[in-house]
């Protein structure tokens, strides 16, 4: 252990004393130089003063939030590396706080091993920034952090996230604490050790039993394009009900996403199914045509359908890709302002799609649209380029305000 002096020195923010608290004693037991403060105005002057390796900051706080801090911290203080946390998450913010120049966003409640695996890589180098443009920080609203600080959710939420933290921190310290399976177990209180599996292996045989289950449960409802069609379409809600009934609409917000037999989504929305005929009618920008263009990635011509009717009436001009070669070969091919992408398409693995256009046509500014938003995935999009996120099924206006927001910065 080197001294103090040697030791990465952090600065934890959160208006909650109890987090900052907890967050300085796991980080310590790692050997780190820790402080913290509950005001984010506070942790600016400290930092402008003395030098730190990394920030952690709260997003949701009183008078200066997270990604203001945050903001002031990358246009005065370029050199810290910073990681945010928060209680409320989302994808949006997530987003936000990588493209202003956050490592990474851990959700809370999250365990000790997660912090502090964290901000090992964040130190280390492992976690690269973005580098964006001062036009594009500027455009990024900070004030909009949903949470009314006048209402006693607020406080009742970040009381209930500093006693999680404590939990958490003090499971380590109890005396049927597994490391192997970083929780307490019940195998080494009858046994007073960890079990035979977790030392000669190095895992937790009942971790591993729980994923085995998780995997399996994840597969049986995985999609099948030659039995089901996703119902995740950028339609009004109305229109989504006329469709899928009113269950769909009514669970969304738990589940996500839906799926009806394709043969029943045929029967109820047949102008959705692409025929031979329709492959030569996806519309194709004209080469003089270089205002407001925008490209549309997704398999499903009914999106591209609906998005295209959407955006012409703010002058857009759309053009649109189905598959993952044709959309290489359009950008290859034309000049686009934006592309609008979907994350999940036949023959794409991962973000490969996402990567190839951001690194050959890095001008172009990519909007992702999807019906599996997850905080991971808004914040490697952000990583990789991507300058906004849309949730399926998400309303006209509010594909028009995000496609006009970004298209103001891609000019």
């Amino acid at each position: 252990m080197g001294n103090m002096e040697d030791q990465a020195k952090i600065i934890v923010v959160d208006d909650e004393q109890g987090i900052c608290e907890n967050v300085e004693k796991i980080l310590l037991k790692s050997n780190y130089a820790v402080v913290h403060t509950q005001s984010a105005a506070e942790a600016l002057e400290m930092m402008k003063k003395e030098s730190f390796s990394l920030l952690i900051s709260d997003i949701v706080m009183p008078e200066m939030n997270g990604l203001e801090l945050l903001k002031h911290v990358s246009e005065d203080i370029p050199d810290i590396k910073t990681i945010m946390m928060t209680g409320y998450a989302s994808t949006k913010i997530a987003m936000k706080a990588i493209r202003l120049g956050a490592l990474d966003y851990i959700p809370k409640p999250f365990t000790p091993n997660e912090l502090r695996t964290t901000v090992s890589k964040a130190l280390s180098g492992e976690l690269m920034g973005t580098n964006i443009t001062g036009k594009e920080k500027n455009a990024i609203e900070i004030m909009d952090v949903d949470i009314d600080f006048g209402t006693d959710a607020a406080p009742n939420l970040t009381k209930a996230e500093s006693e999680i933290v404590v939990k958490e921190s003090a499971e380590e310290n109890d005396e049927f604490y597994c490391k192997v399976g970083e929780r307490i177990c019940d195998v080494k209180e009858k046994l007073g050790t960890t079990c035979k599996t977790g030392l000669k292996k190095n895992y937790c045989p009942k971790r591993r039993a729980e994923e085995k289950k998780k995997a399996k449960a994840e597969n049986a409802f995985k999609f099948n394009p030659k039995t089901m069609i996703g119902i995740d379409q950028p339609f009004d809600y109305n229109e989504v009900i006329a469709i899928t009934g009113p269950e769909y609409v009514r669970y969304m917000e738990r589940d996500g996403f839906a799926f009806l037999p394709y043969k029943e989504f045929k029967k109820v929305n047949p102008t959705v199914i692409r025929t031979e005929s329709e492959k030569n009618t996806v519309s194709d920008i004209s080469e003089k045509t270089l205002q407001k263009n925008i490209l549309v990635v997704d398999d499903e011509v009914s999106v591209n359908n609906n998005i295209r009717k959407i955006l012409v009436k703010n002058g857009f001009t759309v053009d649109q890709a189905l598959t993952k070669d044709e959309a290489i070969e359009k950008v290859n091919k034309h000049s686009y302002s934006l592309a609008l992408l979907d994350l999940r398409m036949p023959g794409v693995s991962g973000l490969e799609l996402l990567k190839t256009i951001s690194h050959n046509h890095p001008s172009i500014k990519i909007i992702i649209i999807t019906g599996y938003a997850t905080i991971e995935t808004a914040v490697e999009t952000a990583r990789i380029g991507a300058v906004d996120y849309i949730h399926k099924p998400f309303t006209p206006d509010e594909l028009r305000r995000v496609a006009e927001k970004v298209y103001a910065i891609a000019t």
